[in-house]
């Protein structure tokens, strides 16, 4: 089969290769799928996505345990929260007093949002899961990870004991943007975002943030940066390793034309309005919340599994270096060859 090449400003013949240098890097889909299409399950519980659930509660849980974060009586929001099993498992898992679910879209409203429904029953799936694997109140991950042996990911969260929450739960789910948060009015302890890579405008969702946070609130970014590997997801990645970085918007837009002309309308749309834009760096990200009074505590970035086949394509890219910081110059080596970023603030 003939190589397919591209060549952006500086004259790089970048190779175009989907299965080389993108399929091997994904989460595998549903049999029948290309890599870009929903499910066809639709709203099945699926092992893979129960497994996803219960790693990112751990994670949470696990985070702020080290950094001895207290959760009695505090109150949880969680921004982007989707069909909210987060905050309501928060709630069962924790001593903490009230949680809330922000987001503007009801569940798999929106692309990136591929989510079980009937919600309330597969809480309870989750929940009676935890319960049954948790010897003497602990959560272990070895219980799960069989369910997410495909997913990317390297940060494994400590056992921990959990603190089960038999009070009365006061939750939420309320249907708002993230840039206008300051209408909830109220003040909330910890605050969680996964989604911030799909919110544009930083600025004014950090601008909100503060309004509904109090000093020695903490606030987690779980956070796939878009100038990572996968950065684009998987509707708007392309078959050259870091397409999305090494080409400009302009280059972007002609390269999905002439290679991805069926769907190229769907790709820029997610690339320029699904993700945040303009684009923010980790760097943007701390600078935004030192002017609001949220300073870093703790930044850290899972080393993708794939980190030695990606850190080959880097050096057989002629220009690679040059190019990214041509296009992008306040992005760092490691933010490039970052996986999902963990990253909490206090605001003082």
């Amino acid at each position: 089969m003939k190589k397919k090449y591209f060549k952006n400003k500086f004259n790089s013949k970048l190779e175009i290769n989907e299965k080389k240098f993108l399929l091997p890097m994904l989460t595998p889909t549903s049999k029948g799928t290309k890599y870009w299409e929903p499910s066809p399950e639709g709203g099945k519980l699926t092992k893979r996505y129960f497994g996803r659930v219960l790693l990112q509660l751990h994670q949470i849980l696990g985070l702020l345990y080290s950094l001895n974060i207290e959760t009695k009586n505090k109150k949880f929001l969680d921004i982007g929260t989707g069909n909210a099993l987060i905050p309501q498992l928060f709630l069962n898992y924790t001593n903490i007093s009230s949680a809330i679910g922000v987001d503007p879209y009801e569940e798999n409203e929106h692309v990136s949002s591929w989510q079980p429904n009937k919600t309330s029953e597969n809480l309870k799936q989750i929940i009676n899961f935890i319960n049954k694997n948790s010897d003497k109140k602990n959560f272990f991950f070895k219980k799960y990870k069989k369910f997410i042996n495909l997913e990317n990911f390297s940060f494994i969260p400590p056992d921990i004991k959990l603190k089960k929450n038999n009070k009365k739960k006061e939750f939420k789910k309320i249907k708002i943007d993230a840039h206008k948060l300051g209408l909830l009015n109220e003040k909330f302890d910890i605050i969680y975002c996964k989604a911030i890579e799909h919110i544009p405008n930083w600025e004014l969702v950090f601008k909100n943030i503060n309004k509904v946070s109090k000093n020695g609130s903490v606030l987690y970014f779980k956070h796939r940066s878009f100038f990572s590997y996968l950065g684009a997801h998987r509707f708007s990645s392309i078959g050259i390793p870091w397409g999305h970085v090494l080409l400009n918007d302009k280059e972007y837009k002609k390269f999905t034309k002439k290679f991805y002309s069926s769907r190229s309308k769907e790709m820029n749309n997610f690339f320029f309005k699904g993700l945040a834009y303009p684009r923010y760096s980790v760097s943007d990200m701390c600078e935004i919340a030192l002017k609001n009074n949220f300073y870093p505590i703790y930044v850290s970035s899972e080393k993708p599994r794939y980190f030695k086949k990606i850190l080959n394509f880097t050096k057989s890219i002629n220009n690679f270096w040059p190019n990214i910081r041509k296009n992008y110059p306040r992005v760092s080596s490691s933010e490039i060859l970052s996986g999902m970023y963990h990253i909490v603030f206090k605001k003082i």
